[in-house]
């Protein structure tokens, strides 16, 4: 499942991080603090990120080498700069093999794979830059095309680095679901350590916390996880361009709150798909999945129901929900980490399932599963989308509306 950040937009990224680096006073210190205070060391640094990545944009735009290459070149670079990703990620994956085996590591072994990795990422960076100016270009014509240009130049200016990624600590209550504040970590976390890390917390400021992979964020230019296929890298660099685009108007400056949030994300989902798709279609289209056959003949239903991972976990949380509302903390925390152990019998690999992981993934109501089945915010974004005439009309509309009131009004439907 791909995840992604609490996006709050452009420069007010960083603001916002600064200021979770600002001491309290003692008697009053706040939950950022003293979450500060128990993950120093483990923080990824995003000044020092902020400043060589505008460097290296600053230096690019001047030489502006996708300039001269024509529409083939350009993608023939594109494929030739993911095609060296896998190879380092390949060469990284060996030598944690190496070290992570049964027997001792052989340092010969250990010292030879580590030269392998460092080759390939060393090829992989060399391709970075101009990988990245051409997939910000192209989607500057999508863009164009769906009406979000200005003299043929979308506004604000698409602006991504394709990076590793940070990690995100994310804190709810344990009494109920609600996300109460995050704390970005270093990219190399193991496992282990994010469980270490989780397990420190808990016991210190007696929450639910849960360390979550970033896809991407919203930062400017965008932080983009290294992801190896066009689908899921066209996505997700539109994902991130909307919420730049969102960040003009109230929806984005109002992310802070649950409702807009929530909003925010959904749209951010539908929309970057849509633009995902459009993006393989015109530059990629060997890429472009097929579509969903909505034509084909319903299937003979099987004798007993597969397992749907978003209905299950919709189910998950509304007991959660219920046991959290009659006080029983405990009884919840168990059945979350029973009903965790059934997803991972089916396949999906949930390291953790507790009242951080709905808080966080809630945001997400694109689609049905961990906004809950009482969710009343995702089904009425979606049938916005789908009376929308274009992706222009609907980002329009959606860009005033904050909460499930102007959700209502918006639908025709009677405010309770």
């Amino acid at each position: 499942m791909r995840v992604r950040w609490l996006r709050i937009g452009l420069g007010l990224g960083l603001v916002a991080l600064l200021t979770l680096s600002l001491p309290a006073s003692e008697p009053s210190r706040s939950l950022e603090t003293r979450l500060t205070l128990l993950l120093q060391g483990e923080s990824f640094y995003f000044p020092e990120w902020a400043l060589q990545a505008w460097a290296e944009k600053l230096l690019l735009s001047v030489a502006n080498p996708q300039a001269f290459l024509d529409d083939e070149t350009q993608r023939r670079a594109v494929r030739r700069y993911l095609q060296r990703l896998s190879e380092a990620r390949e060469a990284a994956a060996a030598l944690e093999r190496e070290v992570s085996g049964p027997t001792p590591p052989d340092p010969g072994a250990i010292a030879a794979l580590r030269r392998r990795w460092e080759e390939a990422h060393g090829r992989t960076q060399v391709l970075r830059p101009l990988a990245e100016a051409i997939l910000s270009e192209q989607l500057g014509v999508i863009l164009a095309q769906e009406g979000l240009a200005l003299l043929g130049q979308p506004i604000p200016p698409v602006q991504i680095r394709l990076t590793a990624m940070p990690n995100l600590m994310v804190l709810s209550p344990r009494e109920r679901i609600a996300l109460t504040t995050s704390f970005p970590l270093r990219a190399d976390l193991t496992a282990d350590e994010m469980d270490r890390l989780e397990r420190r917390v808990d016991g210190q400021l007696h929450v639910s916390s849960l360390v979550v992979p970033l896809g991407g964020l919203a930062f400017y230019p965008a932080m983009i996880m290294e992801a190896t296929g066009l689908p899921e890298l066209t996505e997700i660099i539109a994902h991130e361009w909307i919420h730049h685009w969102l960040f003009m108007g109230p929806l984005g400056w109002f992310y802070d709150r649950p409702e807009a949030r929530t909003i925010n994300e959904t749209v951010a989902d539908l929309a970057g798909k849509a633009l995902g798709r459009a993006w393989l279609a015109r530059f990629y289209p060997e890429d472009l999945p097929p579509p969903p056959a909505d034509a084909a003949p319903a299937p003979a239903p099987p004798e007993r129901p597969a397992f749907d991972f978003g209905r299950e976990l919709a189910k998950t949380r509304t007991v959660v929900e219920r046991l959290l509302a009659q006080g029983e903390v405990r009884r919840a925390e168990l059945y979350m980490e029973a009903r965790r152990r059934v997803f991972v019998a089916h396949g999906y690999a949930l390291r953790k399932l507790n009242q951080a992981y709905f808080a966080f993934y809630g945001a997400y109501a694109a689609e049905e599963g961990a906004a809950g089945a009482e969710d009343p915010i995702g089904p009425r974004v979606r049938r916005l989308w789908a009376q929308s005439p274009s992706l222009r009309a609907f980002l329009f509309r959606m860009l005033f509306i904050t909460d499930l009131a102007g959700l209502r009004r918006a639908l025709g439907e009677p405010l309770q």
